[in-house]
């Protein structure tokens, strides 16, 4: 079966419903198989920051850090979880745009399942937003599981 399954999550409570299915498909051979939670955390760009303000180039050092701590404790508390339950775990957090690391990471990480919950954006929204698990959907090289979570 699987032996290493990618969970990209993006902290929100939607992403998170994917892990029971990851569980699960971990669960047929829980000592052989890994679960890799991953968040990304995109670089802050000047031009992406609020019209008007003005922020040094410390200031923005600053608030990335703050963001990659956050990330790394987040994703520290899901593992931990998934441990107690008995699974392997591995953390990764990315510093790239979330399809990207989503990709990059499997590429690089013998990867065999990608597992991710899709937030079910649709018109204006997929526009605006783009769709990470449509993107990664095109450019995966292993097999998905596409949850569609309950609000």
């Amino acid at each position: 079966m699987y032996r290493h399954i990618l969970v990209p999550l993006d902290g929100s409570h939607l992403s998170e419903q994917v892990l029971p299915h990851a569980k699960a498909l971990a669960e047929i051979d829980k000592a052989t198989t890994q679960i890799t939670v991953l968040r990304a955390v995109p670089p802050i760009y000047p031009a992406a920051v609020e019209f008007g303000s003005v922020y040094t180039t410390t200031e923005l050092n600053d608030e990335t850090a703050r963001i990659e701590v956050a990330a790394c404790e987040y994703l520290n508390r899901i593992a931990d979880a998934l441990q107690v339950e008995g699974f392997k775990v591995n953390v990764h957090m990315s510093r790239m745009e979330p399809a990207e690391a989503i990709i990059d990471y499997t590429e690089t990480s013998d990867i065999d399942l990608i597992a991710i919950a899709t937030h079910g954006r649709s018109g204006i929204g997929r526009w605006m937003f783009g769709s990470v698990t449509q993107k990664v959907m095109q450019a995966a090289p292993v097999p998905m599981l596409v949850i569609r979570p309950k609000e």
